[in-house]
């Protein structure tokens, strides 16, 4: 998306929440492929295991799995959301401080931000991460990543469902395979669109049609929903130009 537009006229910034290997990746991947191509989206944790290469520091705190502290992890999603608006950031925030530290930065600006919570069972996360071998997924890792979400990310939500003013929340399943998952956020997407936007959709033309070659209807219908989404983005650009 161009620098500057408001995703479906309505957010600056997307935020994707979840543990390691509940799939976080796999649902950017899908997003960038099925509807928005040109989203910048980064990961907090791919950050920081890039900047262990050459620091010391940063590196014994990823190969440890312990969070990097607070003002550290604030200034780098500041940094990229400034120059990457609208887009998408992975893994922020963490715990109730950055969440604090967001709602003063989002409220700043004037923004409206979109969050994706997918919440996760640590047995399918441990199956996934055992298949992805990772440096930083050891067993040990994993069990302390996971105590450290259920501890600190409930405070997270809180604080983010008490300001409606500032936040829309989506809640995945992702336990559920990644096509499945997408179907979900698409159909939960919609919901949230601005029913401004439903009134006159005669010029809109969406095909659906499934493959032969594929098993669940799944991803027919998150080709036949991110078409319409893409056409009905193109008509808001073409509204805030006129």
């Amino acid at each position: 998306m161009e620098s500057g537009k408001k995703i479906l006229a309505k957010w600056d910034y997307i935020l994707l929440l979840g543990e390691s290997g509940s799939g976080k990746g796999t649902l950017v991947k899908n997003i960038k492929k099925f509807w928005l191509p040109n989203l910048n989206s980064a990961s907090m944790g791919d950050i920081f295991r890039e900047r262990a290469k050459t620091d010391a520091e940063v590196k014994r705190l990823t190969d440890q799995g312990v969070l990097i502290d607070d003002e550290t992890a604030c200034r780098v999603f500041g940094d990229f959301a400034l120059e990457n608006k609208p887009g998408l950031m992975d893994g922020f925030p963490r715990n109730r401080n950055q969440t604090l530290k967001l709602i003063k930065f989002i409220k700043e600006r004037r923004w409206r931000v979109l969050v994706i919570d997918i919440s996760c069972n640590v047995e399918v996360i441990l199956e996934r991460l055992l298949a992805r071998r990772r440096a930083d997924d050891e067993l040990h890792i994993v069990y302390k990543r996971n105590l450290d979400h259920k501890t600190l990310h409930p405070s997270v939500m809180e604080e983010i469902n008490h300001r409606a003013d500032l936040f829309d929340v989506i809640h995945l399943d992702g336990n559920h395979h990644s096509e499945i998952v997408l179907s979900s956020f698409m159909l939960s997407l919609l919901r949230l669109v601005d029913m401004l936007y439903f009134y006159d959709l005669a010029e809109v033309q969406t095909k659906f049609q499934v493959n032969e070659d594929e098993f669940t209807i799944n991803p027919a219908l998150n080709r036949w929903i991110s078409s319409f989404l893409r056409s009905l983005q193109a008509r808001i650009d073409e509204e805030v130009e006129v």
